[in-house]
């Protein structure tokens, strides 16, 4: 598979990239809260005019699995379902907390050893968050947890933890 579609909507953040052999070529996004059901149609037919324009041809669709928003997930795994099963290609499914620990483990901005706490809001006091080691194995399950001044101490007691989100 070469050439990616990739939605997210798990956030408050809507957008849509499209890689060719890992390299983005195209990108949309929008930052200012939530209307993805508005904007992620219009991104995505940006996209697929763009690869007609340049005579490419999507070989699968990315999108953000969660956790996240409920409604941003049914928005954006919808579209994606829809665009693949009308053009036959893969769907692949993307863990967003996964995703965030990546994108630290990839800017090379900590140390192998820190653990990686992603973090996203989820209302109600609560964030959604687990914990990766540098190789992106999960050392704590992904949940919902209210955070106090205690949450990780025993954690913290023996390692040192990257929290971001």
């Amino acid at each position: 598979m070469s050439c990616i579609l990739s939605i997210e909507t798990s956030t408050e953040v809507c957008s849509v990239a499209v890689s060719n052999r890992g390299e983005i070529i195209f990108e949309k996004e929008n930052i200012e809260g939530p209307s993805h059901a508005v904007l992620l149609g219009e991104y995505v037919n940006e996209a697929i005019q763009f690869l007609r324009l340049e005579n490419m041809s999507l070989d699968a669709v990315a999108v953000s699995c969660g956790p996240g928003s409920y409604t941003g997930l049914r928005i954006g795994v919808s579209e994606a379902k829809g665009l693949c099963y009308g053009l036959n290609i893969p769907l692949i499914a993307i863990n967003t907390l996964e995703l965030m620990a990546y994108g630290v483990v990839k800017s090379n901005v900590i140390d192998r050893s820190i653990l990686l706490c992603p973090m996203i809001d989820a209302r109600r006091m609560e964030v959604y968050d687990a914990l990766f080691d540098f190789d992106l194995n999960l050392k704590k399950e992904i949940s919902a947890d209210i955070i106090d001044e205690n949450s990780f101490a025993d954690i913290l007691n023996e390692n040192k933890i990257a929290f971001f989100g």
